[in-house]
């Protein structure tokens, strides 16, 4: 990994804040590490990337180039996945609820398969994309996921069994099952349940004449496991998942076992480097707190902080100085746009910057100019393949 290009582009006076720094090296290595994780004697994982955790066309295009597939949502990003090269039988669309002139194109391009979970879907799917593979979305236990995505999407068997027979009576081809077991699950054992549900459905739907191939494991994996002991490592899901594909998936030639990893792909290749602007004490009923002010929050690169995310900050150049305790906002002019309260610092003057380590997803993908302030900037440091603008100016 460049560790020394990547630190002095972070210390680089000239980088305009707020910036993103990805580090290509960071994304290829921990490719290899899902690709040599997942495999076992009797199946390999096979990887279709979330695109929606980053999708800069140079991540697509970097990902594209070590051999992913790519889990889409959208029109905008099949165009992406294409654009980057890759064929229909290498996207997969997982997105539960889509319109009718993206299935007709999904499926004029080759796309390999769509989830469902409604039988109003299937009647969607069955009108705009005749003939399609289909899988189906179980509702599987989230607990212990920072990010609970249960309750909007999945079914439970009963129902998944009954879309499996709609979708073969509506000229579908039923293929399997996925699940999610939520953002930045730190369970292990979330996968090991689901995959024994997906197994109990699997069996009861085989009985019922149809002939599965396909299971999607959805993501969810962690990112920022060399921060603390409690987030389990790529590894260490894939020694418990393959031992329950073994246990509870029937064993075949045809299988195709797929996993989305999307944080858990790109998540630590980003630091987001922030600058200082503001600094007030404030007087509250808890006694008075110090306030920084960044040209980056909530609303322009730091929305995860706000779905219960805590973020890891450190500041630049500050080794030396006392440590103080800090309220951290945004700059825009909202009073939700509060990033971290309580975060210890060593002391912070107007003008320091700060950096946020493991955003390289969820970062840009959720952000808007609001109150006129930009996103932060892209630069790509670890790969000489990829050229960006911002870098070559800098160097």
């Amino acid at each position: 990994m460049d560790t020394v290009r990547l630190d002095s582009t972070l210390t680089n006076p000239f980088v305009v804040t707020p910036a993103l720094v990805l580090d290509f090296e960071n994304i290829a290595h921990t490719y290899r590490r899902f690709e040599n994780a997942f495999r076992s004697a009797s199946a390999r994982g096979v990887i279709y990337y979330a695109m929606k955790a980053n999708a800069n066309q140079d991540v697509i295009d970097l990902l594209a180039a070590q051999g992913s597939g790519f889990e889409i949502a959208s029109s905008p990003e099949l165009d992406k996945a294409l654009a980057a090269g890759a064929r229909g039988d290498q996207i997969i669309c997982s997105n539960p609820v889509k319109t009718p002139s993206f299935l007709r194109r999904m499926q004029q391009v080759g796309v390999y398969g769509v989830v469902a979970d409604s039988a109003d879907e299937i009647e969607k799917i069955a009108h705009a994309a005749p003939g399609m593979n289909v899988y189906f979305r179980l509702a599987v236990d989230n607990t212990g996921s920072v990010l609970p995505l249960a309750g909007k999407f999945g079914v439970d068997a009963e129902l998944a069994l009954e879309l499996f027979d709609l979708a073969r009576a509506r000229g579908l081809n039923p293929i399997g099952l996925s699940f999610h077991v939520g953002s930045q699950c730190l369970n292990a054992q979330n996968w090991v349940n689901a995959i024994r549900a997906c197994g109990e459905v699997w069996y009861a739907a085989e009985a019922r004449g149809h002939h599965l191939n396909f299971l999607d494991i959805g993501g969810g994996f962690p990112a920022g496991h060399y921060h603390t002991a409690d987030i389990p490592t790529i590894e260490g899901i894939a020694d418990a998942v393959m031992e329950a594909l073994d246990a509870y998936i029937p064993v075949r030639s045809d299988l195709l076992f797929v996993l989305e990893p999307g944080r858990g792909m790109v998540g630590e290749s980003g630091r987001l480097l922030a600058t200082v602007e503001g600094k007030a004490i404030r007087r509250t009923a808890e006694g008075y707190q110090t306030w920084l002010y960044l040209d980056v929050g909530v609303f322009n690169g730091l929305m995860e902080t706000f779905e219960g995310f805590p973020p890891v900050v450190q500041a630049l150049d500050a080794e030396d100085r006392p440590l103080m305790t800090y309220t951290i906002a945004g700059p825009s002019c909202d009073s939700c746009d509060v990033v971290a309260r309580g975060v210890q610092l060593p002391e912070v003057n107007i003008g320091d910057r700060l950096v946020f380590w493991d955003t390289g997803a969820y970062t840009n993908e959720y952000a808007a100019a609001f109150n006129g302030f930009p996103i932060p900037q892209v630069i790509v440091v670890g790969s000489e393949a990829v050229e960006v603008e911002p870098l070559e100016m800098l160097a």
